[in-house]
């Protein structure tokens, strides 16, 4: 089992000159590009600044080991083995640039620390094999329960704290003590006061304790085992979103279906009134951000229905009142939430019959 934050990519089959089109000339040559020869590395990256920050932000609590990182194809931290993968796109400008366009979004700063701080949470647990002590097991729950990609949390719950978007704590068990312990250790959190009152703050002060406990005391487990090195990637740039593509592509299958709503959505053809799908591009990291924060419905999902309905509103050639945009903007969210939620729970967008 491989505990990775699964990165997002939901992008249509197109040529290779329409799908990058608008990404600068030199990122074609970069495309082409073995991932292994592009001879990436965490020194002198920004990387380096924000692995420095996690070290003292360990130092600070009182904790002495310090994760050894490296570039991987996604964040990550395999089953078992103490070391934090993070994304290679992430170590150049301009894959950080191919990625935002091609994987719907790179994490900005604040995001890497975030991730940083929960594969921390994971490298912990697996160094010191917290997981197997039966007051682990009655907080967080069975390490050995069967990890879904796919999981349907329950909304608001106090059980768990709020890191990562999309309720990730409930994904499973592991994912439950690494989102605890990245609360438990970023800086200012005022973990006890935010969460007072919370079925979570248990497993906060479990987390407060048991670091404490822990000390200097050396790992118990030592391995360096990578799941995949950046120095071992055979695919090219644009293989390996063509991958990523084929493993988390949704296949809509929408078609015109929804046509209709769109059109109650927004207005008919003007030549006065602004293009809809101006509004969507214009909000679209936005839409995706929140629908999957507040759902927990894969980014991928999202992204895949909203650049559906984004084609579809242009094609139709709708159009919205200038001054209305809040409007049409809430309506499309509670559409495309509407829509992603059915999917979450029963494996399909709406019924066809």
């Amino acid at each position: 089992m491989t505990t990775a934050l699964a990165t997002q990519v939901a992008f249509k089959e197109k040529t290779p000159e329409g799908h990058f089109g608008d990404l600068p000339d030199t990122s074609s040559t970069i495309l082409q590009a073995r991932i292994k020869d592009l001879q990436l590395h965490l020194k002198g990256t920004r990387l380096e600044r924000f692995i420095g920050q996690l070290y003292e932000e360990l130092e600070a609590r009182g904790i002495s080991l310090r994760p050894q990182c490296y570039l991987s194809d996604q964040w990550g931290c395999p089953s078992g083995v103490p070391v934090i993968g993070i994304p290679f796109y992430l170590a150049d400008p301009q894959l950080t640039q191919i990625e935002e366009r091609l994987g719907g979004g790179a994490e900005d700063e604040r995001e890497i620390m975030m991730y940083l701080r929960h594969e921390a949470g994971h490298a912990i647990n697996y160094a010191y094999r917290l997981h197997e002590s039966e007051e682990w097991k009655k907080l967080f729950g069975d390490f050995g329960k069967p990890y879904l990609e796919t999981y349907k949390p329950q909304p608001f719950s106090r059980k768990y704290v709020l890191h990562i978007s999309g309720w990730y704590a409930q994904k499973h068990p592991d994912e439950d003590f690494a989102e605890t312990f990245a609360v438990w250790l970023t800086p200012q959190s005022r973990w006890a006061e935010r969460y007072k009152g919370w079925g979570a703050l248990k497993k906060l002060q479990y987390m407060n304790e048991t670091m404490g406990a822990l000390g200097r005391t050396p790992a118990i487990v030592t391995l360096d085992e990578r799941d995949v090195d950046v120095g071992e990637m055979e695919e090219t740039v644009l293989d390996h979103y063509r991958q990523r593509q084929l493993a988390e592509k949704i296949d809509l299958q929408i078609g015109e279906q929804l046509d209709e709503d769109l059109i109650n959505l927004f207005e008919p053809p003007s030549l006065v009134d602004v293009r809809a799908d101006t509004l969507i591009r214009a909000e679209r990291q936005g839409l995706i951000a929140a629908v999957a924060q507040y759902s927990g419905v894969s980014r991928a999902v999202v992204v895949s229905v909203l650049d559906h309905l984004t084609e579809r509103t242009t094609a139709l050639n709708l159009t919205m009142k200038r001054d209305q945009a809040h409007h049409y903007t809430t309506r499309l969210t509670s559409l495309v939430t509407a829509l992603t939620m059915n999917y979450l729970y029963t494996d399909r967008f709406f019924e066809t019959e």
